[in-house]
């Protein structure tokens, strides 16, 4: 062969010794930026325009402080290229990166990684089937799915950019982030390992023991268990727990669930508490939703300026507690109310054989009123007792007022005093007592239910006796005292002191959850999704909520 022909092309194939005094002074004595370490064989090749060193068997090479490794590698030296083969390490102080092939660029010092990825440092570790690490930045890059482990964390997504010098991840496509206390999902998101704090987007869902938290945004950290929503909040407290001995806490009874809807709201995982407020005018609400052993679900609904629930553990059993502050509108199945305040207490004894207590408390100005069986009950404070979900009693301290529209006579009558008490059987009610210094307003009709006149009594004491809801029996005790009127003489208006009654002022189902609301929306989601799951299918995309009827005990109406 000519001299200047083996100049141009050539290619050497040397043991490594030798190889490597070559390499010391080939393609144009360029610095070199990956040094050669081992090889158990080398082979050089310039006959393309480009020096191809190829490395086979315990490969070794390092670039200032970055070690490489490999079964096999290929050098591109003037592109300053490694393709590295077969069991791929690359150590850069403490960040490691195993593959089964790698692509290194010694100018930008940037490793394009293939097959069972693994890179990790000193606090966390990134496995994906490919990513993309610069080791200048310590910034991981992955498009084919990865799962990020750091400090009790597992970060989960389709695609995503780790920070390891900051320890910040955004990833994005599907996200779940977890650790003991939570599960939280969204299709993406910013995680701060050293704040511990998520910032997820879009479709976000958090999941505790007991809590689930749904939003269009939310922030929660890790640390102190705090979560901040915003945007559609819809926050679930599931039901009651009872403390078994044998057994430690029973599971969450998801036949008892409290959702609170809203434009913004906070959870406190360790404190128990959780609050959420409207936005633009629009209050949040509260549905409380009940299902017997039959499958038949009772519900209440409350809207406030602001709502806020708190549970906690007492010697007692546990206790749940749910605050509603400004213009507080309450339905249930056979009771409404308003008022300026609310407060609803739930104890669920220890001892599972005792009865479930709840109490409902209603507080002004101005003062609120209770609406049940045609009934308008009035006062500055009520408060309302119940065992086992049943109504039993009613109390009004201060300002005690009662009417009740008489549908055969068509007149409102009446019942005041200081201090009110109705009393209820089977949710229905059955005696209303004033005292003291009580008066009434009554009617009296004729046989053919014409009226014939109206009564005014006063005493120490009044009561009202009702049966199938139809006022039946009056009775009263000390200084009783009347007046009678024909129906031709009957004052206008005929009313005692504090008068209210106002059944227009009642809220309705429709006026606190109109059927195109998002939050009716979601419920018929909801319970979509809790019938595709009991029935072990995919849930639907959604369907239609039925339109809300008066006297519905549904989560729609």
């Amino acid at each position: 062969m000519r001299a200047g022909a083996a100049w141009r092309a050539w290619r050497v194939r040397l043991p490594v010794l030798a190889a490597l005094a070559v390499l010391s002074t080939a393609a144009g004595a360029q610095p070199r930026l990956v040094q050669l370490v081992n090889a158990d064989s080398v082979v050089v090749d310039a006959t393309t325009g480009e020096t191809l060193r190829t490395l086979v068997g315990n490969v070794a090479l390092r670039q200032d402080t970055t070690q490489l490794w490999a079964d096999r590698a290929v050098q591109r030296v003037e592109a300053g290229l490694v393709t590295l083969d077969g069991r791929v390490r690359i150590v850069s102080g403490t960040d490691t990166l195993t593959a089964r092939r790698v692509v290194y660029d010694a100018t930008t010092e940037e490793a394009v990684a293939e097959g069972d990825v693994r890179i990790a440092d000193s606090t966390s570790v990134l496995l994906a089937p490919s990513a993309r690490h610069q080791r200048r930045t310590s910034v991981s890059t992955f498009n084919e799915g990865g799962v990020l482990y750091q400090d009790g964390v597992t970060l989960t997504a389709p695609r995503g950019v780790y920070d390891g010098r900051r320890e910040v991840a955004t990833v994005e496509g599907g996200v779940e982030l977890r650790d003991s206390t939570m599960v939280l999902t969204s299709q993406r998101g910013v995680y701060d390992a050293r704040a511990e704090r998520a910032d997820f987007t879009d479709d976000v869902r958090l999941r505790r023991r007991d809590v689930r938290l749904d939003a269009d945004s939310l922030t929660h950290f890790r640390s102190t268990e705090r979560s901040l929503a915003r945007g559609r909040v819809v926050l679930e407290r599931l039901g009651d727990e009872r403390t078994d001995d044998a057994e430690g806490a029973a599971p969450p009874d998801s036949t008892r669930r409290v959702l609170l809807f809203g434009a913004r709201g906070e959870h406190d995982g360790r404190a128990g508490t959780s609050r959420v407020v409207g936005d633009g005018g629009d209050d949040p609400l509260l549905v409380r939703l009940r299902t017997d052993s039959t499958g038949a679900t009772d519900t209440t609904l409350v809207r406030a300026r602001r709502l806020d629930a708190l549970r906690r553990d007492t010697l007692a059993g546990t206790l749940t507690q749910v605050l509603g502050v400004g213009a507080v509108r309450l339905v249930q199945r056979r009771l409404a109310a308003v008022a300026d305040s609310a407060a609803f207490e739930r104890l669920v004894p220890a001892d599972s054989l005792a009865a479930v207590v709840d109490r409902l408390a209603l507080y002004g100005p101005p003062r609120p009123s209770v609406w049940t069986e045609g009934a308008q009950l009035t006062g500055d404070t009520l408060v309302a007792h119940a065992r086992d979900e049943s109504v039993e009693r009613l109390e009004v301290t201060s300002g005690a007022f009662a009417a009740q529209l008489d549908s055969v006579r068509g007149r409102v009558r009446q019942l005041a005093g200081r201090q009110m008490l109705a009393r209820f059987r089977d949710d229905t009610l059955r005696v209303l007592s004033v005292w003291p210094t009580a008066e009434a307003i009554t009617y009296r009709a004729t046989g053919d239910s014409l009226l014939a006149g109206g009564d005014r009594l006063s005493a120490d004491s009044l009561a009202f006796h009702f049966r199938d809801g139809e006022l039946r029996e009056i009775t009263g005790s000390r200084g009783i005292e009347g007046v009678a009127y024909g129906p031709l003489i009957l004052p206008e208006p005929f009313r005692l002191p504090n008068y209210a009654f106002d059944p227009s002022a009642r809220p309705t189902r429709a006026s606190l959850l109109a059927p195109d609301a998002w939050e009716a929306a979601w419920l018929a989601e909801d319970a979509g999704r809790e019938e595709s799951e009991a029935e072990g299918v995919d849930p639907p995309e959604g369907r239609p909520l039925a339109p809300v009827q008066e006297g519905a005990s549904s989560a729609g109406g």
